[in-house]
């Protein structure tokens, strides 16, 4: 576990340039076939895309640094996709993202959400372990731009409150 706990914050304009940094950090190793300027689209419209949909977007500061984030959009009344999780890579395996995750999935039962789905990299076996550890079941494959996919998904229930 982390020495300390980060402090989960709601997105605000002011995160966007470190959340950006954070996020192009994380992609590192993974070529897709779109613009940079167009996968990053729903993070230049955290408010409208999450925010005012019934979904929520988190940022995770450590001493006032940005160095987690993660969110979900609300696809219907009660599921939601699970999104743009993004841990600092020098602070990974040390509880933030337990921490962020289950936040997310707290907020999200407390708004009528019982079902969190997502797809997220194949090659990137720690993220899939994480998952897997946290209750995530695969539900199938697919392709994101070129990249080779796992889907995954939960059932949100009382236990995650």
């Amino acid at each position: 576990m982390g020495m300390q706990s980060i402090k989960l914050v709601r997105y605000r304009s002011e995160y966007l340039e470190p959340m950006l940094t954070l996020h192009r950090s994380a992609g590192i190793g993974l070529t897709i076939d779109i613009s940079q300027y167009d996968e990053e689209a729903d993070l230049r419209a955290i408010e409208q895309v999450y925010l005012h949909n019934g979904g929520e977007f988190l940022i995770g500061l450590l001493n006032g640094t940005v160095i987690a984030m993660g969110g979900f959009q609300r696809l219907s009344e009660d599921t939601a996709e699970l999104r743009r999780m993004r841990i600092r890579k020098d602070l990974q395996d040390q509880g933030y993202g337990s921490q962020l995750l289950q936040a997310l999935e707290q907020m999200a039962l407390r708004s009528g959400i019982n079902k969190f789905s997502f797809e997220t990299a194949k090659a990137r076996s720690l993220t899939l372990e994480f998952y897997r550890k946290h209750g995530y079941q695969e539900t199938g494959s697919g392709f994101y731009h070129g990249v080779e996919t796992v889907h995954f998904s939960k059932v949100l229930d009382e236990q995650v409150m």
